[in-house]
């Protein structure tokens, strides 16, 4: 078998020498571009928690029916109170699953996108043509990954424009995975708001991870 490009998601089950011709590749590598993800989480990480084995067990059935959960407009909420407990990496394999399910055919269209919420503020703030085409993004695109969601104090400038895309994909029937600390609804009321809080907690499976900081074993 020949190993195709260092940087392709299928080099190990492809029989290509190279990318230049292969649609698959270009389809996926713009879906991946375009999508917010840092480069170096654009691949599957590997993950194990006795622990949460039972959340990781829910967490793939939903990965593995990815693209009707997408369709059906349903939200999730990976929480924890605890950091670096794999809860991320889930998200990622989530939105990696869903690209790979629709990437043949899709041409030039936004899909998914990856948002670390507390770095989205500083770009709503500016007003500028970046402002409108993230927010843009934020509100059509099929799925979205809230990274952190409320790990920072809102002003109540963030709060009002978070509350705004994350109500328009809600009641568009839109897909979102949030992933944060907060463990309870009357405590993320008290970092987001009533309202967002509600759109949150209440449109969305939860799913909790029990384990500790596990970054350096993965």
């Amino acid at each position: 078998m020949v190993l195709r490009n260092e940087d392709c998601w299928y080099k190990y089950v492809c029989t290509y020498d190279n990318c230049i011709n292969c649609i698959r590749y270009a389809e996926m590598k713009y879906l991946m571009d375009e999508s917010g993800i840092p480069k170096k989480k654009q691949y599957p990480t590997s993950l194990n928690g006795d622990r949460d084995l039972k959340a990781f067990l829910e967490l793939d059935k939903i990965r593995l029916d990815i693209q009707n959960f997408v369709d059906n407009g349903e939200s999730l909420y990976i929480y924890s109170e605890y950091t670096g407990n794999g809860k991320t990496s889930w998200a990622l394999k989530l939105l990696l699953k869903y690209f790979d399910s629709i990437w043949a055919g899709n041409g030039f269209r936004v899909r998914g996108y990856f948002q670390h919420v507390p770095t989205l503020f500083n770009t709503l703030k500016d007003f500028s043509k970046s402002h409108e085409v993230l927010k843009s993004t934020l509100e059509t695109v099929d799925l979205v990954v809230w990274d952190d969601i409320a790990s920072t104090k809102l002003s109540d400038f963030d709060r009002q424009q978070l509350l705004i895309i994350i109500d328009s994909r809600v009641s568009s029937g839109l897909s979102n995975i949030y992933t944060g600390n907060i463990t309870s609804q009357s405590a993320l009321e008290l970092a987001v708001g009533d309202r967002l809080a509600s759109r949150i907690w209440n449109t969305s499976t939860r799913i909790e991870f029990k384990g500790k900081d596990r970054r350096a074993e993965w």
